[in-house]
């Protein structure tokens, strides 16, 4: 159960890290580490409350999206809103969209402001149901 806060908690450190020693570049591998940091907090609370969520990006989805029928471990619509944006800007900053570099640059500068939103307003929500950090 710890091993994925305290992945979340090194992934947080990461991304500390790289945003103070490059504030204005690598906004890709930003956006990517702030995904794992949610999909680990996620993984915490799943054990926390001893249910299995799976291990991969579909098993995970089928498991916690409250549209999907009898998921194990069901979120609020809000927070699977907020879940599955970071999980979309994610897959676009690894594998789309690349055209010439400074303009993918600029536009993950901007989709990452939106995913630190996204991840607070999400760890906001796993707390209040119950996830508890060290």
């Amino acid at each position: 159960m710890q091993n994925h806060i305290l992945q979340a908690e090194h992934n947080a450190k990461f991304h500390d890290c790289i945003c103070e020693q490059f504030p204005d570049r690598f906004f890709d591998w930003k956006i990517t580490v702030l995904f794992y940091q949610a999909i680990h907090l996620l993984q915490g609370l799943a054990d926390q409350k001893g249910i299995s969520i799976g291990d991969t990006h579909y098993e995970i989805e089928r498991n916690i999206n409250p549209d999907r029928p009898n998921p194990s471990m069901p979120i609020s619509k809000g927070a699977w809103r907020e879940y599955n944006s970071l999980y979309q800007y994610s897959q676009t900053a690894r594998y789309d969209g690349i055209t010439d570099f400074e303009t993918f640059e600029r536009l993950k500068q901007v989709d990452y402001g939106y995913c630190v939103k996204n991840l607070e307003n999400f760890k906001k929500y796993l707390q209040s149901v119950g996830l508890k950090t060290s």
